[in-house]
């Protein structure tokens, strides 16, 4: 006969126990020990109680019920709170899914989700420890659009403070194994947590004054809601004016992946990828991982782009563009949607500007004029691709397309599905990155010629 569960008699301690259980966890507090982690918390206020209010609890144990004793883990948590822990992630998790899909709808209707700016980010952190603590080491943040590829990027070397106790050793192998950022006296470290956050906070700012939302992996997830909580608390630490509420969001990567593709084409089956795991898939095959210009000079410099939190944020930007912005009928811009390595000049024509932004009451695409000055129109024209499929008809119309022959010279086969694995690779004077100071926005370099994508420097083979 299996065993029978053991049960013990409740007293008044324990029936006090339960009773402020929850007023405490309403007041912040987090009990994943069950009962055991309420013993210490109550014992002082238990004590402070009158012989009187401890009869009343005592009396309350007489008549009450037999506690039975929680089911533990190997590591001494309820399995009952893990399950609801688990319930409560899974819950969560939808209903993020829920606001991408919503967010990528609500743009798609207005007519301006290839003209939105998403703003994809990552950091490394110095170690993880079993207090569920993430402390960061660097971090990365692009601003991007399917019209103009990253716009513009920021970058720190974040100081991730004193570690816990017993974890140094725990965060020289994590360093070692990937981004090699020592864990104390790095001389790129920067201390002011104020400053940091507030570069997070001046690129995320919406006109409407709240702030845009951060997208991560989906396993990045759970540490980028404790470290962007992490430099709200270091911030107020520093100035004791600072705004305490955390007005950053964090989304899912993968499922506004996932959406963007899809809403290519929602009559075409073959463009939804089977789920957000497929996704992961193409992230982490780092197609363009190892192309120049990736990493921050600091990395570069270790011959270890791969971990690096710029490479990362780059990587995600190119990822979608390959895979999303033919279908949209836009070109990739070097150093924008793809590294301009692998840039080639035949695959990027200037064509009249088309305004994805709809008009509110037409709703039709708003044309630009031609007679604009030649360098802002440079600056500002989305690309369309040299091979003019449906999706490009849709965008330009059939008399734009008709100003181009119909058989382009150069065009490499298969654009915008993994094209650039097999492109062969084309000799060209890299753009020299100067390292500038901590804290610092910068935008990525516009390629050499007259405007941009119409002209690269080329050396002789």
């Amino acid at each position: 006969m299996p065993p029978k569960k053991k049960t013990q008699k409740a007293n008044g301690f324990m029936m006090f126990m339960i009773e402020m259980r929850p007023r405490l966890e309403s007041d912040g507090h987090k009990f994943p020990g069950g009962l055991m982690d309420v013993h210490p918390v109550c014992t002082p206020l238990w004590n402070n109680l009158t012989t009187e209010q401890k009869a009343v609890y005592n009396q309350r144990a007489k008549g009450g019920p037999m506690i039975k004793e929680e089911k533990l883990d190997t590591r001494g948590v309820p399995l009952a709170w893990k399950e609801r822990e688990e319930q409560k992630k899974i819950i969560e998790k939808s209903q993020v899914f829920q606001k991408i899909e919503d967010l990528v709808a609500h743009l798609h209707g207005q007519g301006t989700l290839e003209n939105h700016y998403f703003h994809l980010a990552h950091f490394n952190i110095a170690v993880s420890t079993d207090e569920g603590e993430y402390p960061p080491c660097e971090m990365a943040i692009v601003k991007f659009s399917l019209v103009d590829g990253i716009a513009s990027s920021i970058h720190e070397f974040v100081n991730p403070g004193q570690l816990r106790l017993g974890y140094a050793y725990e965060a020289g192998l994590h360093s070692e194994k990937t981004h090699k950022i020592p864990a104390t006296n790095f001389e790129f470290f920067n201390n002011n947590y104020v400053a940091i956050t507030n570069s997070i906070k001046r690129m995320l700012k919406q006109q409407d004054g709240g702030y845009a939302p951060l997208f991560f992996v989906d396993e990045d997830r759970v540490k980028a809601i404790y470290i962007l909580e992490w430099l709200i608390e270091k911030s107020c630490e520093l100035d004791n004016g600072y705004q305490k509420m955390n007005p950053f969001k964090t989304y899912s990567l993968n499922k506004l992946f996932y959406e963007l593709r899809r809403y290519a084409d929602l009559d075409d089956p073959r463009l939804r990828f089977t789920s957000t795991s497929q996704v992961s898939e193409y992230f982490g095959n780092g197609v363009f991982q190892f192309s120049p210009n990736m990493a921050c000079k600091w990395h570069e410099d270790q011959d270890n782009v791969t971990f690096c939190s710029l490479t990362k944020v780059k990587n995600y930007a190119y990822t979608i563009s390959d895979l999303c912005c033919e279908h949209y009928g836009l070109s990739l811009l070097p150093n924008r949607h793809v590294p301009a390595s692998i840039a080639d000049e035949d695959r990027y024509v200037v064509m009249p500007k088309v305004d994805k932004v709809q008009d509110a009451q037409q709703k039709t695409p708003v044309m630009k004029q031609d007679n604009e000055d030649e360098e802002e129109a440079c600056e500002s024209v989305p690309r369309l691709p040299n091979t003019f499929s449906k999706v490009v008809m849709k965008s330009v119309g059939p008399r734009v397309a008709a100003n181009f022959g119909s058989k382009p010279q150069g065009v490499l086969p298969g654009a915008g599905r993994g094209i650039l694995a097999g492109a062969s690779p084309m000799k060209l004077i890299p753009e020299p990155i100067t390292p500038g100071p901590p804290s610092q926005e910068s935008a990525p370099s516009t390629p050499a010629g007259r405007g941009r994508g119409r002209g690269f420097l080329l050396s002789d083979d």
